[in-house]
């Protein structure tokens, strides 16, 4: 195996397996965090046919204090790139070192957001329903519990079945170098009775829709519902539903299956600049009337509790809500919604106002004092 093979296994096994932390808390490297390869079956996206022009103007007097906080945040914390966005104006912008303007940012499990656009203009379009069942599209999973599961149960991290991993991820022993060599698709893995059988309660086994559970199965099987439904690969619906309507301005970088179906779980990387975009679009699809814009106000309210409390849930312990692949209802920053990846990647929309954050970080640790930070950000509107 070429040295480069081998740097990007390793990376790819350690970022399935989710298990890179330092001190216990999540961790992304740059080497991660900045990569800009993948197997040749990963899809190039594009820059779209009408790229979305970024305004920058000057911050106002009332917004010197906060941007000067923003450059202390990304000096002095294991931040690589923060954006303050007002409407459709970026008021700051700045990076860190290796990070620039031309990087592409891995956005982690942001990217279930972007599946959740995905998987909404295909609701518009009448090619999935809410109640669309998993085995209908997806065969393969007939007479198993994760068959049962609704297009609702899965944007809502409610498909009922175990939980294979304690990190969220579900892949295990040498399905990563099989994935990595081609030689394994995401439906063999989603088919295999320790991923498809029902998760365990006090009172029996758990049904689609009862209960929360964070988990990489209900955003990878949404992501084969989708390429099936679509008749399209991954990457070209993502390319021609949320990219091109977006605005991309520049080429990022897609992770697929051999089958060509999307990561579901995660996928997108892209330039900052982009991820700004994408934040943009979907505040300004929450706007618009008609099939769409119901989907997207849905996606950024709570459709299921995060039940428990900050000392006690498993995953987003600052959120008691969850929507469509959207955590809702900050316990420090009130009334917005985020996209939230692994190890410190962010989009806060301030659902008040037209302000929103972007944020890449190396550590999850110092998440609290960015949902403070937007929040004071978000004020400034309301």
């Amino acid at each position: 195996m070429k040295k480069s093979s081998f740097v990007f296994l390793s990376f790819f096994i350690c970022l399935a397996a989710a298990q890179n932390v330092i001190a216990e808390v999540a961790s992304a490297p740059d080497s991660w965090l900045l990569k800009k390869t993948g197997p040749a079956w990963w899809y190039t996206t594009k820059p779209s046919p009408q790229p979305t022009e970024l305004t920058q103007r000057v911050p106002n007097s009332a917004e010197l204090d906060v941007i000067s906080r923003a450059r202390a945040l990304l000096a002095n914390r294991p931040a690589k790139a923060i954006a303050l966005v007002d409407g459709d104006e970026v008021v700051f912008s700045e990076f860190k070192a290796p990070a620039n303007a031309e990087a592409m940012f891995y956005g982690y499990s942001m990217g279930k957001t972007v599946t959740s656009m995905a998987v909404g203009k295909a609701i518009c379009q009448g090619m999935l329903k809410l109640d669309t069942k998993s085995e209908q599209l997806v065969p393969e999973l007939k007479g198993k519990a994760l068959g049962n599961a609704s297009v609702s149960d899965l944007l809502k991290m409610a498909s009922g079945t175990s939980d294979p991993n304690p990190d969220s991820t579900i892949f295990a022993g040498d399905q990563y170098k099989e994935w990595f060599a081609g030689k394994l698709s995401y439906v063999d893995v989603l088919s295999s009775d320790r991923v498809a059988t029902a998760k365990k309660g006090v009172f029996g086994d758990y049904k689609p829709g009862e209960q929360f559970s964070y988990k990489s199965t209900d955003p990878l099987l949404l992501s084969i519902m989708l390429s099936r439904a679509t008749g399209m690969g991954g990457g070209e619906w993502v390319q021609r539903e949320v990219l091109n309507p977006m605005g991309a301005a520049s080429p990022g970088l897609y992770e697929q299956d051999k089958d060509h179906q999307g990561q579901g779980s995660a996928g997108l990387s892209a330039t900052l600049d982009d991820w700004i975009r994408f934040g943009r679009w979907v505040k300004r699809s929450s706007k618009e009337p008609g099939c769409f814009g119901d989907y997207v106000r849905a996606a950024l309210s709570t459709q299921i509790r995060n039940s428990g409390t900050v000392q006690t849930r498993k995953f987003g312990a600052l959120f008691a809500g969850y929507g469509y692949y959207v955590w809702t209802e900050n316990q420090i920053a009130a009334n917005t919604a985020w996209f939230v990846g692994y190890g410190g990647q962010r989009i806060g929309i301030d659902l008040k106002s037209d302000r929103l954050m972007v944020v890449f970080s190396n550590l999850e640790s110092w998440m609290p004092e960015v949902y403070e930070f937007a929040d004071s950000w978000n004020k400034l509107s309301r």
